[in-house]
C-alpha cells in the first residue's frame, strides 16, 4: 500500500473520528456550497449574454472554462501552434490538419482569389512531394484528404490514416510541413490550376453566386463585404506567379499556422516530431502576423437582396449581431455556459415556429434558427440567424409573418411548456453524448480544437460538460431565460441585417430592394399577442395490445446474431453490440415497394413515396413525433422503393418500448397530418413552379425520361400535380403495404437488453396483424435497352455544359464479390478522370464517375455512370477522354491502380465495422436479398485484381445499354 500525501492522511484521520451522521452533514454542506456558487456563475453568464459589453468586462474575473486536459498544447519558437490529443475511436487511426488564420480578407484587390488558389495549389507540388505525388501517396494508404478556405482561415487535412505506421505518421507531418512554408508554386502548376478554379466557379449555381454578392451589403466599409473566396476570375486568370508566391511568403508562416494531431497514438512521440519537423522552418523576413477584422455595429437595419430566373425558393435570411466577445473572454466560463442558453432558446423558437407554419392560414413553409458566426461568415462576429421559407406566391405576406412571430418573442417570450420541453431536448441530447463518450471521433476532437486555435474558443471535454450542465439546467428559470431569447429574437433595428434571395420572371419579383426599409418599418410595427401553447401531453398508445410469442430462434453464427420467429410469422433479427454505449437501431423490410402504385393514376405514381409517408402515429401527429425525437431521441420513418417497403427506427437503452409502439402504430394506427401535407405540398409545388429556369432540374428530368422508357412517372413531379393530391388514397395504400407484419423481417442492432426487447417483441411485434398473402413484385424501373444519344441547349447566366452517361449491364449475381468489385472500379474510374481530365486537361472541376451493383428483388444490374460539368469549350475532349477510361477499364488497369483502391476499401471497410449501422445494413441485405456482405470479405479483397474489375467492365459495355444526355449551355 502507497503512502499517503500528509494532507490526504489528516483528512482521513479527521474524517475517522466523526460519526456517519457529521459526514453526511459536512457533505450536503459542501454539495449545497457548489450548488450555490454554480448557480452564481450560471447569472453571471446571464449577464454576459443580456447585457453585452459592461458586463463582459465585469466577466474578466470570472473562473476560467474548464478544458480537456488529454489535449497537449504547445508553441515553438518560431510562433507554431500544436494541439495534440490521444483519442481511441477508431482503434489505430489518426487525423492531421494544419490550420491557418489566413482567408480571403488577407487579400488585396489584385490578389482576390488567391487564399483560394493557394489551397488548390498544396496538391500540386512541395518541397518534398512533387507536382500532385501527394494525392497519389495518399490515396495509396486509403485515408482521406482534403481542403478548405473562408474568409479568414484555411485548413488542411487528412483522415484515417493508419497510426500503427509510424512511417507513415512521419511522412503525413513532413507535409503538413511542406504545406507551412514548402510549396513549389511552379508556373506550369498555377497555369493548370487556374482553369481548374474557372471550372469550379462555373459549377456554382445562383443561388450561390447571390449568397456571395449579397456580403456587400452585409458588410459595409469591411473586407468581409469585397472578398468572396472564390475570387476575381480576372485575378485568377491574369496575375503573375510572382504575385502568388508573396501572398504565400506573407502569410503562410509558423506564427499563423497551428498542426492538431488526434488519433490512436503516443502524443509524446508526435510531439517530439512536430518540434524536429517545425522548428526549424524559417520565419522569413515578409511574414506578418494576420490580425482579426472586427464587424462593426449598425445603427439602422442592413439589406441584401437579389434574384435570379434560376432560383427556385424564396428564402428570408435575418441576423441579430450579438457583441463582440473579445478572445480573452470566451476563455471565461461564463462564456462556456452560453451554449446551452443559445440551444434552448432555439429549441423554443423552432419547435413553435414548426406548429406556426402548420397552421392552415400561415404564408411559412419553414423556420429554423440557429447562432452562428455572422451571415456565415466573420469568426470575430457571432449572430442569431434565422432562416424562412415563404410558401409559394405569398412572399410579402411570409415576410409580416415572420416579423410577427420574432416580435412575439421579443414582446412576450416563451411559455412555461415550452420550455420545459427544450430543457428536457438538451438533456437528452447531452445525455445521449455523455453515455456515448467513447465513441467521439477524431474530426469531432479536432474541429473544437482548430475553433480554439482560431478564436479562442472553450474545449471542454463530454464529462465536465455533462457534470456542469446536468447542475446548471434544472436551475434555469424561465424569466431569466425570456430576458436572454427578448434579446436574441426581436425587430429592433439596431444589428439587425436581412438578405432576401428569390426568382424572378420575366425579369420582375414580388418586391425590390428598394421596398425593404418600409416593409421592415411596417411588419415591425405590427401588433401581437402573448403566444398560446395547445401542447397536450397525452400517452402515444391508448390501447395496449394483446401479446403474441415467440415460437422458435436459430443462431446466425455468421452474424453474431440470432433469429426469432414470431407467432404472427414474422422474423426478428437480434444483434447485441457493445459499439456504442447507448444506440438501438431498427429496420424492417418487406418485399413489395412502389409494384402496389402500378395501377395507379400518374400523379400518385410520382408522390406516393413522398406523400404516402406523411402521418402521425396513434394520438400523435408528426409535431408531437419531432417532439418525442428530441426529448427522448427516439424517431421512426417509412420509406418505399423499387422493390422494397421498410421502416427505419433509432433509440437508447431508455426509451425501448417508446420505439416498439411507434412499430406497433406504423401497421395497426397512422394518422393523416393534413397541416404537414400542406407544408410540404407547397414548398415542393414552389420549387416545380420554376423548375424549366434550374439547369439541375432540367438535366435531371432529361437522363430519367431517356433511362427509364420516356415513363413519365420517372419525372420530376410537375407543380399542377400538387392540386391532384390524393391524400385519403395514399393512405391507403400506406395501410396495404403495412397491413401484413409476417411478409416483414424486423432486425434490431445495438445496446439493448436482450431479455428486456424480447418481451416488447412479444408484446408490440408478435401481437401485429398479419396473413400468409405475397406482396406482388413488378419492376417498375423501366431500364431503356440499347443505346440512346440526347443533346440539348439551355441559356444559363454562367456557361456550363454538362454530360451525364449511363452504361447497364444484363442481369448479375446479386454477391459480395460482384459488389465490391463494382465499387472498386468506380474508385478507379474517379482516380483516373480526376488525373487526366482535371488535372492534366483542366477541363472540369470534379468529375463524378460512379460503377455499383444495384441490387433489387426484381433484378440485379452492374451499372457505370460518369456525371461531367465542363468548360463548353472542352466538352467534346472531356467526353471523349471520359468514353476512352471508361473502356480502358476493360483491360488496361494496373496492379498499382487496384492496391489504390483497395486501401480505400479496406480503410472504409474498418472504419465501418465499428458501426451499429454497417451491421444493420448487413443483417437488412441478409433478410431481403439472402446475402452475406460481411464474412468473405478478406476473401473478396484478396482476389480482387486487375482482372475482376476488367470483368466488371466488360459485362456492362458489352450489353450496348448507354444513355448519353448533354446539355449545351448557351448565354443569356
Amino acid at each position: 500500500m502507497g503512502i499517503l500525501p500528509e494532507t490526504c492522511s489528516k483528512q482521513k484521520a479527521r474524517l475517522a473520528g466523526q460519526s456517519p451522521l457529521t459526514r453526511k452533514k459536512e457533505k450536503e454542506q459542501s454539495t449545497n456550497k457548489q450548488t450555490m456558487r454554480i448557480k452564481h456563475l450560471f447569472i453571471g453568464a446571464l449577464l454576459f449574454l443580456a447585457t453585452g459589453a459592461t458586463a463582459q468586462n465585469e466577466m474578466a474575473g470570472m473562473p476560467p472554462a474548464p478544458v480537456d486536459a488529454a489535449v497537449k498544447v504547445g508553441h515553438l519558437d518560431n510562433g507554431l501552434t500544436y494541439y495534440i490529443r490521444k483519442n481511441n475511436y477508431p482503434a489505430g487511426k489518426v487525423n492531421f490538419y494544419i490550420a491557418q488564420k489566413v482567408g480571403a480578407i488577407q487579400e488585396r484587390d489584385d490578389q482576390d482569389g488567391l487564399a483560394h488558389l493557394l489551397e488548390h495549389m498544396a496538391f500540386n507540388g512541395s518541397t518534398h512531394f512533387a507536382d500532385d505525388s501527394v494525392v497519389k501517396f495518399m490515396d495509396s494508404t486509403g485515408a482521406g484528404w482534403n481542403a478548405y478556405t473562408t474568409a479568414d482561415h484555411t485548413v488542411y487535412y487528412f483522415t484515417g490514416v493508419a497510426s500503427d505506421r509510424p512511417a507513415l505518421v512521419d511522412s503525413c507531418l513532413l507535409v503538413l510541413s511542406d504545406w507551412s512554408e514548402g510549396l513549389t508554386l511552379t508556373e506550369d502548376q498555377i497555369e493548370t490550376e487556374r482553369d481548374v478554379v474557372h471550372n469550379e466557379y462555373r459549377g456554382h449555381n445562383a443561388m450561390q453566386r447571390l449568397m456571395r454578392a449579397a456580403n456587400a451589403d452585409l458588410f459595409p466599409n469591411s473586407i468581409y463585404g469585397k472578398r468572396t473566396v472564390i475570387g476575381s476570375m480576372d485575378v485568377i486568370d491574369h496575375c503573375n506567379p510572382e504575385t502568388l508566391r508573396a501572398y504565400y511568403r506573407k502569410w503562410y508562416f509558423p506564427g499563423n499556422q497551428a498542426v492538431v494531431v488526434v488519433g490512436d497514438i503516443d502524443p509524446e512521440k508526435i510531439e517530439a516530431s512536430i518540434k524536429k519537423l517545425f522548428s526549424g522552418l524559417p520565419v522569413n523576413k515578409e511574414a506578418t502576423k494576420a490580425t482579426p477584422v472586427l464587424i462593426e455595429d449598425n445603427a439602422e437595419p442592413l439589406f441584401a437582396f437579389g434574384s435570379h430566373q434560376e432560383v427556385t425558393q424564396t428564402y428570408f435570411q435575418m441576423y441579430r449581431k450579438i457583441d463582440y466577445v473579445a478572445p480573452q473572454e470566451k476563455a471565461t466560463i461564463a462564456y462556456f455556459m452560453m451554449d446551452p442558453l443559445y440551444e434552448i432558446v432555439n429549441t423554443m423558437f423552432n419547435n413553435r415556429m414548426q406548429k406556426v407554419c402548420q397552421e392552415p392560414n400561415s404564408n411559412l413553409v419553414g423556420v429554423q434558427a440557429m447562432m452562428g458566426n455572422y451571415a456565415g461568415t466573420a469568426l470575430t462576429r457571432d449572430a442569431e440567424q434565422i432562416v424562412a421559407v415563404p410558401r409559394p406566391g405569398k412572399d410579402k405576406e411570409a415576410f409580416n409573418e415572420v416579423f410577427r412571430e420574432m416580435k412575439r418573442v421579443g414582446e412576450f417570450g416563451f411559455t412555461e411548456s415550452e420550455f420545459k420541453h427544450a430543457k428536457e431536448a438538451y438533456m437528452a441530447s447531452l445525455e445521449q453524448a455523455y453515455t456515448n463518450r467513447a465513441t467521439i471521433t477524431n474530426d469531432a476532437h479536432a474541429q473544437k480544437l482548430i475553433s480554439n486555435f482560431l478564436g479562442n474558443e472553450p474545449y471542454a471535454t463530454i464529462e465536465q460538460r455533462y457534470e456542469m450542465f446536468k447542475q446548471i439546467i434544472p436551475m434555469l428559470q424561465l424569466a431569466e431565460i425570456n430576458e436572454m431569447a427578448k434579446e436574441l429574437i426581436n425587430v429592433n433595428g439596431k444589428n439587425f441585417a436581412m438578405s432576401i434571395i428569390m426568382p424572378e420572371k420575366d425579369g420582375k419579383t414580388t418586391f425590390t430592394k428598394a421596398d425593404l426599409p418600409t416593409m421592415f418599418k411596417n411588419a415591425s410595427a405590427q401588433k401581437v399577442e402573448a403566444y398560446i401553447d395547445n401542447t397536450k401531453e397525452e400517452p402515444m398508445m391508448t390501447t395496449m395490445p394483446k401479446a403474441g410469442k415467440i415460437v422458435s430462434e436459430k443462431a446466425l453464427n455468421q452474424f453474431g446474431a440470432k433469429e426469432l420467429t414470431l407467432s404472427n410469422g414474422a422474423k426478428v433479427i437480434l444483434k447485441k453490440t457493445n459499439l456504442k454505449a447507448n444506440e438501438i437501431l431498427m429496420s424492417a423490410t418487406a418485399p413489395g415497394g412502389t409494384s402496389i402504385t402500378k395501377n395507379e393514376s400518374l400523379v400518385m405514381k410520382k408522390l406516393f413515396p413522398e406523400i404516402g409517408m406523411i402521418h402521425g402515429l396513434g394520438t400523435k401527429g408528426l409535431n408531437d413525433l419531432s417532439s418525442i425525437a428530441q426529448t427522448k431521441m427516439t424517431s421512426i420513418d417509412a420509406s418505399v422503393s423499387n422493390d422494397i417497403h421498410s421502416l427505419q427506427g433509432a433509440t437508447n437503452n431508455e426509451n425501448v418500448e417508446t420505439l416498439m409502439q411507434m412499430i406497433n402504430l406504423s401497421f395497426t394506427d397512422v394518422k393523416k397530418d393534413e397541416g404537414f401535407l400542406q407544408l410540404i405540398a407547397q414548398y415542393l409545388k414552389g420549387k416545380m413552379a420554376t423548375k424549366a429556369n434550374d439547369p439541375d432540374a432540367v438535366m435531371e428530368d432529361s437522363v430519367a425520361y431517356y433511362t427509364h422508357s420516356k415513363k413519365l412517372e420517372h419525372l420530376s413531379p410537375d407543380a399542377s400535380d400538387f392540386d391532384k393530391i390524393d391524400y385519403n388514397r395514399a393512405t391507403e395504400i400506406y395501410k396495404q403495404l403495412f397491413s401484413n407484419a409476417g411478409e416483414f423481417t424486423f432486425t434490431f442492432v445495438g445496446s439493448f437488453d436482450e431479455a428486456q426487447i424480447r418481451t416488447l417483441i412479444e408484446k408490440y411485434i408478435a401481437s401485429l396483424p398479419a396473413s400468409k398473402a405475397k406482396s406482388d413484385l413488378t419492376d417498375t424501373r423501366y431500364y431503356t435497352n440499347g443505346k440512346v444519344q440526347k443533346t440539348f441547349k439551355f441559356k444559363m447566366a454562367t456557361p456550363q455544359d454538362k454530360t451525364i452517361d449511363l452504361y447497364r449491364s444484363d442481369k448479375v449475381e446479386y454477391n459480395l464479390a460482384n459488389a465490391l468489385n463494382a465499387r472498386a472500379l468506380g474508385q478507379y474510374l474517379g482516380n483516373k478522370m480526376f488525373e487526366i481530365i482535371r488535372e492534366k486537361e483542366s477541363a472540369v472541376y470534379t468529375p463524378m464517375p460512379s460503377a455499383e451493383l444495384e441490387s433489387d428483388l426484381t433484378g440485379h444490374y452492374f451499372k457505370i455512370e460518369c456525371e461531367l460539368a465542363t468548360n463548353p469549350e472542352k466538352t467534346d475532349i472531356a467526353n471523349k477522354l471520359a468514353k476512352e477510361i471508361i473502356f480502358d477499364a476493360q483491360t488496361k488497369i494496373t496492379n498499382e491502380d487496384v492496391a489504390r483502391v483497395k486501401e480505400a476499401i479496406l480503410k472504409n471497410h474498418q472504419d465501418a465495422v465499428k458501426r451499429n449501422g454497417y451491421w444493420l445494413s448487413v443483417l437488412s441485405d441478409y433478410a431481403i436479398y439472402g446475402v452475406d456482405k460481411a464474412n468473405s470479405f478478406d476473401a473478396v479483397m484478396k482476389a480482387m485484381s486487375p482482372k475482376t474489375l476488367g470483368e466488371v467492365a466488360k459485362q456492362v459495355l458489352k450489353t450496348g445499354n448507354h444513355v448519353q444526355v448533354i446539355m449545351k449551355a448557351e448565354k443569356k
